[in-house]
C-alpha cells in the first residue's frame, strides 16, 4: 500500500460560472489550492457548497484519492485537473477499500473521523463538459468520502495522515457504496449499516430514500439516467 499522503489541499466558495455547454451553473466545485489551510470544525475557512446539505458537520472535509484519478483518466483518455471532484484533500494511500467509517486520522495538526461515502452528482460532468464521467465513477465504484473534524488544526500538502483509531473493520467506504446501489433489498445488511455508530445521519437517511425508490421500481439515481 502506498504511503498515506496529502498531495493537495483545496477550498472554494460558491460562484456562478459558465459551463462548457454555455449554460450558467452555481457551484463551489472549482476549488483552489490552499497553501496554509486551517481545518476548523466546520471545514476549511472560505470553503462552501452550493447545496446546504453537502456541507454539514458530518461533511466538513471531502477526501478523494489521486489513484482514482488515474483510473478515471485511463477510461476517459484525458488528463483531469485537480481537484476535479470538488475535494478538499487529494490523497494517496487512502483507497475506498482501505478506509472504514469511524476511522480517525491525524492529518497535520487536525484530527478527522470518516463519516460516509460521497454520492456523486451531475455537477462534475457539467463543470468538465464530460457528462459520462459520472457513469464511469459508478462503474469503477470510486466515490471518495467525507469526514467530520474532531480537532481543528493546520493541514498542508505533504502531510502524512496517521490512523489513530479504527472502530470497525467490516464496512469500508467501498462496501458501503456498493451496498447503496446493489444491496438495498437485503434487510439484514440494512440493519447492520444502521448500527454503525459513526455513519452519518445524512447517509442513513439517504438509505431510506433509496430503499423507497427501489420498492417503487424507480431508478436509484436520476443523475445516471441517459448517461
Amino acid at each position: 500500500m502506498p504511503q498515506r499522503t496529502i498531495v493537495g489541499v483545496y477550498s472554494g466558495r460558491v460562484q456562478t460560472i459558465i459551463a462548457p455547454d454555455g449554460s450558467p451553473m452555481t457551484t463551489a466545485i472549482r476549488k483552489r489550492p490552499v497553501t496554509k489551510g486551517c481545518l476548523e470544525l466546520r471545514g476549511f475557512r472560505d470553503d462552501a457548497s452550493a447545496e446546504v446539505d453537502h456541507h454539514t458537520e458530518n461533511k466538513a472535509v471531502h477526501l478523494f484519492s489521486d489513484e482514482n484519478y488515474r483510473l478515471v483518466e485511463m477510461r476517459l483518455g484525458l488528463s483531469l485537473p485537480r481537484p476535479t471532484f470538488g475535494e478538499n484533500l487529494t490523497t494517496t494511500g487512502m483507497l475506498e477499500e482501505d478506509v472504514y467509517v469511524g476511522d480517525r486520522f491525524r492529518v497535520g495538526k487536525a484530527v478527522i473521523c470518516v463519516t460516509q461515502p460521497t454520492e456523486r452528482c451531475k455537477a462534475i460532468g457539467r463543470n468538465l463538459g464530460v457528462p459520462k464521467i459520472l457513469k464511469i465513477l459508478h462503474e469503477l465504484e470510486v466515490c471518495g468520502f467525507y469526514a467530520r473534524v474532531i480537532e481543528a488544526g493546520r493541514v498542508v500538502a505533504g502531510d502524512a495522515p496517521e490512523l489513530c483509531d479504527r472502530l470497525q473493520s467490516t464496512w469500508s467506504i467501498r462496501r458501503l457504496h456498493h451496498f447503496m446501489f446493489h444491496q438495498l433489498a437485503q434487510d439484514q445488511l440494512v440493519n447492520e449499516v444502521f448500527a454503525i455508530s459513526e455513519l452519518s445521519v445524512e447517509w442513513k437517511r439517504r438509505v431510506g430514500i433509496m430503499r423507497g425508490r427501489l420498492q417503487r421500481g424507480e431508478p436509484l439515481s436520476s443523475n445516471l439516467i441517459g448517461l
